[in-house]
């Protein structure tokens, strides 16, 4: 991109320090090297109303940095590769609401990480179709990712056409979760703590419950642990509630039976 630059040359080259302004507004100070900014240098973005300072490598963001959007104040510092997002690093939301501290692949949250956010962003849904009504716990459409050049790419799970509402719950403060990520999304082996304590801890596949878990309600004291399958209760399962457990088959959230009596776990007097 043509712009008007101040500062070292050699051989007619831009190298060592200086300042490059573009014809779109965009602004850069720093080092360069063989005419690419190259090495530490703080660039300033019009067009997308961002400011990054930190490593460069042939014109492109790598190494370590830090990036702000001056808009929405959403922030990230950590390790950048060929100009997004890659390695180590935490990703704030302006309002302070949800925060990732974790591994990053190409941009998207993919690795190990723990996230901090409103309930509203993750939260238990109630699906409703002919049959019945299911509960499941799948991602708010907040979840975003940052690191494409300032693009926010919504990462939202599928319902397979169903319509949602969310549920009562609790709203106040911030649910976490821990374990890991694939693609901006929770897959794998994580744990996913309410704000009210409730909690889900088990195997995860594009941001749904699915394979095995154990899911534990603060305000019922109800537990079950069992088979999970996108976001619902599905296969062989058991319940534990004041101090009994009893053992079922579920089907896609709605329990098809029991395969046993209620069992007492207390110990006998």
């Amino acid at each position: 991109m043509r712009g008007t630059y101040t500062g070292d040359l050699v051989d007619g080259v831009r190298h060592g320090q200086g300042v490059l302004v573009f014809v779109n507004g965009d602004r850069y100070e720093g080092s360069f090297r063989d005419g690419f900014r190259d090495g530490v240098g703080e660039f300033t973005s019009e067009r997308g109303g961002c400011v990054y300072e930190g490593n460069w490598k042939q014109s492109l963001r790598h190494g370590m940095g830090k990036e702000r959007w001056l808009k929405s104040g959403d922030r990230y510092e950590g390790e950048y590769q060929q100009d997004v997002f890659h390695g180590r690093g935490v990703l704030v939301k302006g309002n302070g609401n949800t925060k990732y501290d974790g591994e990053f692949a190409h941009g998207k949250k993919h690795g190990y990480g723990r996230m901090e956010f409103q309930h509203s962003w993750l939260a238990i849904k109630t699906v409703k179709d002919a049959k019945d009504v299911k509960q499941v716990l799948a991602l708010g459409a907040a979840a975003a990712t940052r690191g494409t050049g300032g693009n926010n790419n919504s990462n939202n799970a599928s319902n397979n056409g169903t319509s949602t509402s969310s549920s009562s719950g609790a709203t106040m403060g911030l649910s976490v979760y821990e374990g890991s990520w694939k693609d901006g999304r929770m897959h794998g082996e994580g744990k996913y703590v309410r704000a009210d304590g409730s909690f889900y801890q088990g195997t995860w596949v594009d941001g749904l419950c699915h394979g095995y878990g154990k899911e534990v309600s603060t305000q019922t004291g109800e537990v079950y642990e069992g088979n999970w399958k996108k976001g619902l209760r599905h296969g062989d399962g058991q319940i534990i509630r004041h101090g009994k457990r009893r053992k079922g088959v579920w089907e896609m959230g709605q329990r098809i039976k029991w395969t046993t009596a209620e069992v007492s776990l207390l110990p006998k007097k």
